[in-house]
């Protein structure tokens, strides 16, 4: 890439597409080309933000651009991809990278034949507490894995009207897992779930899963009525807490309780068990994320996209599980 600015446009002016396309604006190293929507309520808005707005893909395309953000519902994101292919367009798509496991092949073999870099927007992976959390394990500071547990749950967003809670949400968990274990591969071992309050597809979910031997739980699901976004880790030395929101990082050193002659004296001694918190330098995620994005279009290493069809097989196998199960109980 040889000219100084990038240019880059956004495609799709919703809930996420917005932030990228703010982001964009701002950055001294992008010349922003504008976003792409066939809603005009969507380009109205966007032109009140100061960006020019496109009523299709093409038209976007045909403006002149070394890259895009797709940000369009999940179902939409290989039509919405092609023309930019096409152009020779390099592509980071929220994830996940399409609606079905078929599919998602399908576009990496397409970026591969059109020959432009592909990634996936698995933002948690540049959430700074994961990525803090991340050093903290390369040091050895948690020892060996034993167990992983995440929760990411909430009321269901209206924009989601195309993908089940595991497939929407759940996959960033997989992928935080993999990241952090650095696993080749993850395996299913069971999961449970069911339609609550929908009755289209799954609204809340628990898996568990294998990842090189630590046993990973997680939940995911559009019921509860508090956002939680959260996880924790068990090593043999130590724990660790992080809440993604906040971008806080917690450990607590592993411990050997001395003999208790009392049942108040065991106790006293877990309550001198602190938590303490790990310095953690708070940026937003999706900033962080192109960062990535546009070293990686100008050379610089990219996530394997074939990372993001092993968090999609995953969410994609529990889900069949789930239903299968789901649909044999209600006929019982």
């Amino acid at each position: 890439m040889k000219r100084a600015k990038m240019r880059i446009g956004v495609v799709g002016y919703g809930a996420i597409g917005r932030h990228h396309a703010r982001n964009l604006a701002q950055r001294p190293d992008v010349d922003f080309a504008g976003i792409a929507d066939p809603s005009p309520a969507a380009r109205e808005a966007a032109t009140a933000a100061g960006f020019r707005a496109f009523a299709s893909v093409e038209a976007l395309a045909a403006s002149g651009l070394d890259a895009a953000v797709v940000a369009v519902p999940t179902s939409l994101h290989e039509r919405a991809a092609e023309p930019l292919f096409e152009s020779g367009c390099a592509l980071l798509i929220e994830k996940p990278l399409a609606q079905s496991m078929t599919v998602a092949k399908r576009m990496v073999r397409r970026a591969e034949h059109a020959g432009v870099p592909l990634m996936v927007g698995y933002v948690e992976r540049y959430n700074p507490a994961v990525e803090a959390l991340r050093d903290f394990i390369a040091g050895d500071r948690l020892g060996e894995l034993v167990n992983i547990s995440a929760r990411r749950v909430g009321a269901l967003p209206p924009r989601v009207k195309d993908a089940d809670v595991l497939v929407d949400i759940g996959v960033h968990d997989i992928d935080v897992v993999a990241f952090l274990t650095g696993a080749r591969r993850i395996h299913l071992v069971a999961a449970r779930g069911g339609m609550a309050l929908l009755d289209d597809r799954l609204d809340h979910a628990t898996m568990l899963l294998d990842a090189a031997g630590c046993v990973v739980t997680i939940e995911a699901n559009w019921i509860t009525p508090v956002k939680v976004r959260e996880l924790t880790l068990t090593g043999t030395k130590g724990y660790c807490r992080v809440d993604y929101m906040t971008q806080d990082v917690w450990f607590a050193p592993g411990r050997s309780f001395a003999p208790a002659a009392t049942y108040e004296a065991l106790v006293a001694q877990y309550a001198e068990g602190t938590l303490m918190q790990l310095p953690v330098v708070k940026r937003e995620p999706l900033a962080r994320e192109l960062d990535v994005f546009i070293k990686g279009v100008r050379g610089g290493p990219l996530p394997d996209p074939h990372i993001a069809l092993a968090s999609l097989r995953l969410a994609e196998e529990a889900s069949r599980a789930i239903m299968a199960n789901f649909s044999a109980e209600r006929s019982a």
